[in-house]
């Protein structure tokens, strides 16, 4: 049995290294990393909205036992004393 070569198609108009071969320059920088996203809030390329998103976008969702619990414990009284000046000035 012979094996067969691959032929390798010819280049018609590229006459550079194969693509694969290419040093590629890719941008190394995690914006959702602590220190570039507080690099990048000062130097004003990000918004504060944007950086407490991607901040957001990092921590780990509370447990649904930690959820229950907030909300058995939860208390609308800065709502109820909001309501109240409101009544008051009107």
């Amino acid at each position: 049995m012979s094996k067969k070569k691959a032929r390798k198609p010819p280049s018609y108009f590229y006459e550079g290294p194969p693509p694969e071969k290419i040093d590629r320059e890719e941008e190394t920088d995690d914006i959702y990393n602590s220190d570039e996203r507080e690099s990048m809030l000062d130097e004003d390329e990000v918004t504060a909205a944007e950086a407490g998103f991607m901040e957001g976008y990092t921590q780990e969702p509370p447990s649904k036992k930690q959820t229950r619990k907030n909300a058995i414990s939860h208390t609308d009284e800065t709502a109820d004393e909001l309501a109240k000046e409101d009544a008051e000035d009107d």
